[in-house]
C-alpha cells in the first residue's frame, strides 16, 4: 500500500465519521433540546402533529447514519481488498457522498412537511410585515458580495489561460457556462429566499431574517467552495495529479458539510410565538 492509498483511506475514514457521525449527532442534540425544553403541553403549536411521530422520525434519522457508517466501512475494506486502478475511486466516493446526505434530505421534507402542516392548521394566521423592502445587503456584507464576484472573475481569467493550451480533454468556455449557471441558479434561490412565501406561519419576522441570513450566507460560500474546487480539477488534471482526485472530492465534502451546519443558535429563536398565547418576542 502506498502513500497516497493510506491517505485516501484517512480521509474517507474522516468523511463517514464526520458526515454520518458527526453532523447527525449535532442535528439529533438539536432536536432532542426542542423536544426537551420546547414540550408540546407548552408551545402546542410547534407541534402540529404528535410529538410521538417526531421522536420516531428522530430515531429513524439516526439508525439511517449508523447504517451508511457500515456502509462506509465496508467501503474502506472493499478499496483495500480489490485490486483497482484508482479510475473509479473519485465517482464511487460521490456516490457515497450522495447516500450520506439522504437522512439530512429526509430531514429536509421532514421540515417542509411540518410547515406545510402548520400553514393548514392557520391559514387564517396574520404576519408580521416589514415596513422597508428586503435588500440582499441587509443580509450579507457588501464585502461578501465583493468575494463572490471577485472569485467569478478569478474563475473567467483562469479558463482564458487554460484555454490557450489546447489541452485535448478542457471542456473550453463549457466550465464558464457550467459555473455561470450554477451562479444563476443560486440567485434563484437566494431571490426566493428574500422574496418567497413565508414557509413557517407562527414564525416571527426576526427570526425569519435570522433564517433568510443563514441561507444566503450558506449558499454564496458554496458558491465560493464549488467555483474553487472546479479550478482544483482542472489544475490537478493539467498537472497530472489525477491520482489525488478522490481524495480532493472527499476534502470538498467534507467543507460541504461544514457550510451545511451553520444553523442558528437555539437560544437566538423566539419560542413564544408557538404558545396558546405569545408572549413578547425576543
Amino acid at each position: 500500500m502506498n502513500y497516497t492509498d493510506l491517505f485516501f483511506y484517512i480521509v474517507l475514514f474522516s468523511q463517514i465519521m464526520f458526515l454520518s457521525y458527526y453532523y447527525p449527532k449535532r442535528m439529533l442534540i438539536r432536536i432532542h433540546t426542542i423536544f426537551k425544553n420546547y414540550p408540546p403541553n407548552e408551545f402546542p403549536k410547534l407541534y402540529p402533529e404528535s410529538i410521538d411521530k417526531y421522536k420516531k422520525l428522530a430515531k429513524r434519522y439516526q439508525i439511517m447514519n449508523h447504517l451508511i457508517i457500515v456502509l462506509g466501512f465496508g467501503l474502506i475494506m472493499w478499496f483495500y481488498v480489490t485490486p483497482r486502478t484508482g479510475e473509479w475511486d473519485q465517482v464511487i466516493v460521490f456516490w457515497y457522498f450522495m447516500i450520506q446526505f439522504i437522512p439530512n434530505m429526509g430531514i429536509e421534507l421532514w421540515s417542509r412537511n411540518t410547515h406545510k402542516t402548520m400553514r393548514l392548521l392557520n391559514q387564517d394566521a396574520q404576519k408580521e410585515a416589514a415596513l422597508q423592502p428586503r435588500r440582499l445587503t441587509d443580509f450579507v456584507s457588501k464585502e461578501f458580495l465583493g468575494t463572490v464576484f471577485a472569485i467569478y472573475v478569478i474563475f473567467l481569467g483562469f479558463n482564458v489561460y487554460i484555454n490557450q493550451f489546447n489541452y485535448s480533454w478542457y471542456g473550453g468556455y463549457l466550465n464558464v457556462l457550467i459555473i455561470s449557471g450554477f451562479y444563476l441558479f443560486c440567485g434563484l434561490i437566494i431571490y426566493k429566499a428574500l422574496y418567497g412565501k413565508v414557509k413557517n406561519p407562527h414564525q416571527s419576522y426576526e427570526d425569519r431574517k435570522i433564517d433568510i441570513q443563514t441561507i444566503i450566507r450558506q449558499i454564496l460560500s458554496t458558491v465560493i467552495a464549488v467555483t474553487l474546487y472546479s479550478m482544483l480539477q482542472i489544475l490537478m488534471k493539467a498537472y497530472g495529479l489525477e491520482s489525488f482526485k478522490a481524495i480532493s472530492v472527499s476534502l470538498y465534502f467534507h467543507v460541504i458539510g461544514f457550510l451545511s451546519m451553520q444553523w442558528p443558535h437555539l437560544d437566538f429563536i423566539n419560542f413564544d410565538v408557538y404558545k396558546d398565547k405569545p408572549g413578547l418576542t425576543k
